[in-house]
């Protein structure tokens, strides 16, 4: 039954994610979230700046020699390189890829946490907090329902099964629950 005084559905705190964090992770809604953040202009944009920075470095027999050959060409050869779906496609591939990829990973990866910085300056705690509320209350919110997926994993998954015992199911949910109430 609904408690009369819950104002939204955001105060109901699901007991477990549907991703289990001790199998696997929680890779399955990090995908989750991504695959419905790429639809985001800000995350676009993020994206297009991150792949233009691997392409001032990329070594472009390097690039087509490895697995990602075909959306490596299409992405080149594409007149706008702001095409999302074959720079997505791009970056999907490297990831999978990550063992012959991995020093252009990384200038991603680098990339994206300064854009990200420069989205929500302060530190560490300001940056979360900005990124939270860009998922519960900005131009993030239509992922709002997978982002709090892959938060409640990342709070599950920081817990090891000692500390779930000792402490119990309900300091777990309440750690949710405190999350949406931020």
């Amino acid at each position: 039954m609904v408690n009369s005084e819950s104002h939204s559905s955001n105060d109901q705190v699901p007991p477990s994610t549907t991703c289990s964090p001790h199998e696997g992770g929680c890779k399955e809604a990090e995908d989750k979230l991504t695959e419905c953040m790429l639809i985001l202009p800000k995350v676009k944009e993020l994206t297009t700046k991150a792949v233009t920075e691997v392409f001032k470095t990329a070594d472009y027999d390097y690039m087509k020699g490895g697995a990602c050959k075909e959306p490596f060409m299409a992405l080149a050869e594409c007149p706008d390189r702001d095409k999302p779906d074959k720079q997505i496609a791009m970056l999907k591939c490297m990831e999978a890829h990550s063992d012959y990829y991995h020093k252009y990973n990384e200038i991603i990866d680098k990339q994206v946490s300064k854009e990200v910085e420069s989205m929500f300056p302060g530190g560490e705690v300001k940056l979360a907090l900005g990124v939270h509320e860009f998922f519960t209350k900005g131009e993030g919110d239509c992922c709002k329902e997978q982002y709090f997926a892959c938060m409640d994993c990342l709070i599950e998954e920081g817990f090891n099964e000692e500390e779930e015992e000792e402490f119990g199911p309900g300091f777990i949910n309440f750690g949710k629950w405190l999350l949406r109430l931020i």
